[in-house]
C-alpha cells in the first residue's frame, strides 16, 4: 500500500506499483495473454487472506468483469483433502487461507471441521518432529526502554545456531511505535542494522555490512531517533526521515 513505509520521501511500494503498471500496459500493447494472466496471479495471491470478496467486487464494480482470485486455492485444497493429510509447509498455508475464506463468508460447518481436523493432525506431528530436533539454539534478546536495558530474556530458535546475533528493542515514550538493533552473522554475511517497526509496517532505516556492537539507537522523543555510530563506518543505508502515511520520524546522527 502506497505511503505505508516511505523512506526520506522515497516511496518504494508506490514506486512498484508504477513499474507493474508499465508492465501490465506493455504486456497489453503486445497482446500477450499469457504473462497478463501470470501478473495477475501474482498481484492478487497476497490477497486471499485479506477480504477476497471485496477485491473481487472492486474489480467487478470498475470492469465488468467476474475474477475469482480464490479458484486456484480451491484446486490445491481438494487435492489436500483428497490425500486426507497436509504433507508440507506449503499445503498447511493453502488450508488456512481456505478456512480464513470460510469464516469470512458462509462456512459450510463439515468442511471447516474438515480443515480445522487437517491442520490439527499437521500441527501435532511438527511440534513431535521439532520436540526431536537438537539444533535448537538462544538467542539474547534486550528489551529496551528509554535511557536504558530493560531485561534480557533468552529466546529458542529452530535451525542452524548463527555465529552471532543479539537484538536490542526500543518502544517509543507513547507505546505506539519500536525500534530495534540487531547484529547478526551467518559466519559467511555479517550486518549491524536499526529498524523502526510501525503499527502496519516495518524497515530498515540505517545498515552496515559487519558487526558492530558500538552502533546504539533510542529514542529522543515520539517522532525522533537518535542513532549512535561511527564516523569510519561505511553505511549502505543512512535514512534522515522515514513515514508511514501522517505518522513521521526523525532519525538524527551521533558519530563519535
Amino acid at each position: 500500500m502506497g505511503g505505508s513505509f516511505v523512506y526520506d520521501q522515497y516511496d518504494p511500494v508506490t514506486e512498484q506499483y508504477r513499474q507493474q503498471k508499465i508492465e501490465t500496459e506493455q504486456y497489453f500493447r503486445q497482446g500477450s495473454l499469457d504473462s497478463l494472466q501470470q501478473l495477475l496471479t501474482s498481484l492478487t495471491r497476497g490477497l486471499i487472506n485479506r477480504g477476497p470478496l471485496d477485491f473481487t467486487s472492486y474489480i467487478k464494480d470498475k470492469t465488468g468483469y467476474d475474477i475469482d482470485i480464490l479458484e486456484d486455492l480451491r484446486k490445491r485444497v481438494a487435492a489436500i483433502i483428497a490425500q486426507n493429510e497436509i504433507s508440507s509447509q506449503k499445503e498447511f498455508n493453502d488450508i488456512g487461507a481456505m478456512l480464513h475464506h470460510l469464516h469470512e463468508t458462509s462456512p459450510n460447518e463439515e468442511e471447516v471441521k474438515k480443515l480445522k481436523s487437517l491442520l490439527a493432525d499437521y500441527s501435532k506431528q511438527e511440534n513431535e518432529s521439532a520436540s526431536k530436533r537438537k539444533n535448537d539454539h538462544s538467542e539474547v534478546i534486550s528489551d529496551v526502554e528509554e535511557g536504558g536495558v530493560k531485561k534480557v530474556t533468552p529466546g529458542i530458535s529452530t535451525g542452524p545456531k548463527p555465529n552471532h546475533f543479539e537484538e536490542q528493542k526500543a518502544i517509543s515514550p507513547d507505546g505506539k511505535r519500536r525500534l530495534r538493533v540487531v547484529q547478526s552473522s551467518d559466519g559467511k554475511q555479517a550486518s549491524t542494522y536499526v529498524t523502526i517497526e510501525f503499527p502496519t509496517a516495518n524497515g530498515a532505516v540505517y545498515g552496515i555490512s559487519s558487526i558492530c556492537p558500538d552502533v546504539k539507537a533510542w529514542w529522543k522523543d515520539n517522532f525522533t531517533i537518535i542513532i549512535e555510530t561511527k564516523k569510519e563506518y561505511t553505511a549502505y543505508a543512512q535514512h534522515r526521515e522515514v513515514r508511514s502515511f501522517d505518522d513521521v520520524i526523525s532519525i538524527e546522527y551521533v558519530e563519535g
